[in-house]
């Protein structure tokens, strides 16, 4: 990326730039460097906004949104959301209707609204499967896995998990694979199941090691040695 930036900035091709940017926005956030994430966004969606260029400005708001949801600035998120929302239902772009109305699900669920969530969500997964959007639709059933395991309809929860692992798995998707692995781990050490959790958050542990994702590393290392010390024996 930092390659392919200094040749854009020799050239002036404002537009690489504000792509450049835009993926080292969503490495860093991927490290959990939230502050440079939010610097490169700024970047990407001031020479977006140069350039007149809508609808990279409204994958940009969403990329921010995350930040801020991620930081639980919330009104600040739901506030990026909502503009690239307008965006996107201007230009028609159902593919980033999808990930707004995901993102703003995954919003209302920390606020505690989840009826809202739960609808936030169902919009987001009938739009990826009219489109054949794989990858979105596997984001959305670990989205509603996560709701329905905050209402305690584990079940539900785990068959969510599974198919949105399934596409993951299918489509080579790292992080989606060991978001999904930890949160069933999660879901089998509420049922008392310690080994099948041990082992889904053993699986997503080395994902995570896979692909840098510190923040995401320390936390299942965490989750690990709570769960051995729940098992005295081991």
């Amino acid at each position: 990326y930092r390659k392919s930036l200094a040749i854009d900035k020799e050239l002036g091709h404002k537009e690489g730039m504000a792509n450049q940017y835009g993926n080292l926005g969503i490495l860093y956030q991927t490290r959990g460097e939230l502050d440079r994430a939010e610097s490169m966004y700024r970047k990407s969606l001031a020479l977006n906004e140069e350039l007149g260029h809508k609808e990279h400005m409204a994958a940009v708001y969403g990329n921010l949104g995350n930040v801020y949801r991620i930081r639980g600035e919330l009104d600040q998120a739901e506030s990026m959301y909502r503009k690239g929302m307008a965006i996107d239902k201007e230009l028609e772009r159902k593919e980033g209707m999808a990930a707004k109305y995901g993102n703003l699900g995954i919003l209302y669920q920390i606020r505690g609204d989840l009826a809202q969530a739960e609808s936030m969500y169902r919009k987001s997964l009938a739009i990826d499967k009219e489109l054949g959007r794989k990858a979105g639709m596997a984001n959305q059933y670990g989205n509603l896995g996560n709701l329905y395991q905050t209402r305690g309809e584990l079940d539900q929860a785990e068959s969510m998990y599974r198919k949105g692992l399934a596409i993951d798995e299918e489509l080579g998707r790292k992080a989606g694979m060991a978001v999904k692995y930890g949160n069933l781990g999660i879901l089998y050490k509420t049922r008392g199941e310690l080994d099948r959790a041990e082992s889904m958050y053993r699986k997503s542990l080395t994902l995570f090691q896979d692909i840098g994702a510190k923040p995401q590393v320390e936390q299942v290392q965490g989750w690990l040695e709570q769960l051995r010390s729940d098992q005295p024996g081991k």
